[in-house]
């Protein structure tokens, strides 16, 4: 029930807050692109059945959305949100429906005004936030159509932080996680020494460095990887996505720090 409530939420913000052309406004220039770029295409058939970035939420036992909530998707139609910079705008159906202005100094604002209510936000999670914030773009369309969705485009140079504690403790882009790392899966970890780690996957090949020394590089075949997706009888009917994507994760180990200036793909 909650798995199904959270898409339901996920689909109504998707159509009705977020959403929006690059060129509806004659007022806004043309944004240049961005280091870091994710492209979401989310479709609802209907029969309430999900497809997400071209995976099929029925094929991983999500349940469709119900009737009611599957009508009123249909009325609205089609949203597309754009976030770039200090620029988020939203249309639904072809319609523009607003444009937010949100520099540094707003967000700040913002943050400040949620820490009286109690949501705060550390200065090192916000900083990064910054950081993706002025070098990323985010566009979303969620579209009512018995076609499936187009596959998921990811393209980050910026790798993503992790850090792994003395004690498995794991924090992502700043912010500690709930869980982490069992004891059997640290022993190793500290039995090597190293102190930090980039491993990037770009379009195909898997790179990584440890402690700055590059380590074997790893290219995966498509027609292989797709024999394999086929005798595992896994439920992946498009690979393609797997093979254009660009992302990494730089991993801080106990002890050791992150790397400056790390990017993938470049």
């Amino acid at each position: 029930m909650q798995r199904k409530v959270f898409f339901i939420v996920a689909v109504l913000v998707a159509f009705t807050v977020l959403g929006f052309v690059h060129t509806v406004y004659a007022d806004s220039p043309t944004p240049a692109a961005a280091q870091n770029q994710v492209v979401v295409d989310i479709t609802v058939n209907s029969a309430g059945e999900m497809t997400v970035g071209g995976v099929s939420l029925k094929a991983l036992n999500v349940a469709p959305l119900n009737s009611t909530t599957t009508e009123m998707i249909k009325n609205l139609d089609n949203g597309h949100l754009v976030v770039q910079g200090d620029v988020v705008t939203l249309d639904l159906h072809g319609t523009p429906i607003m444009k937010m202005q949100w520099d540094a100094s707003s967000r700040q604002a913002v943050v400040g005004l949620a820490a009286k209510y109690g949501y705060t936000v550390g200065p090192d999670v916000l900083s990064r936030i910054e950081e993706w914030i002025t070098s990323s773009s985010l566009d979303v369309t969620a579209r009512y159509t018995n076609e499936p969705s187009k596959p998921l485009v990811i393209k980050l140079t910026k790798p993503v932080l992790v850090d792994i504690g003395p004690q498995g403790q794991v924090a992502v882009e700043k912010g500690p996680l709930a869980y982490g790392l069992d004891q059997s899966v640290m022993q190793p970890i500290t039995q090597s020494g190293a102190k930090d780690a980039l491993i990037c996957w770009n379009k195909g090949t898997l790179t990584a460095k440890v402690d700055g020394k590059a380590l074997p590089s790893i290219t995966l075949d498509p027609k292989g990887a797709q024999y394999l997706v086929k005798a595992l009888n896994l439920q992946i009917t498009n690979i393609d996505p797997f093979f254009n994507a660009q992302l990494g994760v730089d991993i801080a180990l106990p002890g050791g720090a992150h790397l400056t200036g790390a990017t993938c793909g470049q």
